[in-house]
């Protein structure tokens, strides 16, 4: 954990964060219905800045207290948790929205369903394999999706949206039933 720690505060000090949301957090968080949200991996908090804007009662855990510190005093509705997400448990029934943007840890897939409640939303976004001439995203397999993991990985939820470009990303998104 303390490696990690340093290896992402080292990264936030280092460069610029977006800001803005990303896309499939933008068009999809509005099929959840306003409670407490979940944002796994948050960094410097795009996707709960955003969240907590829209009324949600937002925890935004990440390894890093250097990106989490920028949330302090953003919005009354967010909570940073600073947390190994290789230990960090989800409580059962908890979340009425989960997101999970660029960031994967299979540990936390049945989690993840377990801690959306009835009719929650899941918002999942992260790498596959390498395609020929891509180079974004990380280089280990250990953190990259092979060709519809993310898919079989949530069968038992409701899926809404699935699809895997051609390019660097698998995107999902499903109701707990």
């Amino acid at each position: 954990m303390h490696r990690d720690r340093i290896k992402w505060n080292a990264k936030y000090h280092r460069r610029q964060s977006p800001s803005s949301p990303s896309r499939i957090v933008k068009n999809y968080a509005a099929l959840s219905r306003k409670g407490r949200a979940l944002d796994i991996a948050a960094g410097t908090g795009r996707n709960s800045v955003f969240l907590a804007g829209l009324g949600f009662s937002v925890d935004a855990v990440d390894i890093s207290d250097v990106a989490l510190r920028r949330l302090a005093g953003r919005s009354p509705n967010l909570h940073p948790v600073c947390a190994d997400l290789d230990t960090f448990d989800i409580r059962p029934d908890r979340y009425d929205l989960i997101c999970n943007i660029r960031f994967l840890s299979r540990r936390l897939f049945p989690l993840m369903i377990e801690g959306l409640a009835p009719g929650g939303i899941l918002i999942f976004e992260s790498y596959l394999e390498k395609q020929p001439g891509s180079d974004k995203g990380p280089t280990c397999r250990d953190y990259l999706l092979g060709e519809n993991e993310l898919l079989h990985a949530f069968l038992s939820l409701n899926i809404l949206y699935y699809r895997e470009t051609g390019g660097p990303v698998a995107s999902l998104v499903a109701m707990k039933k």
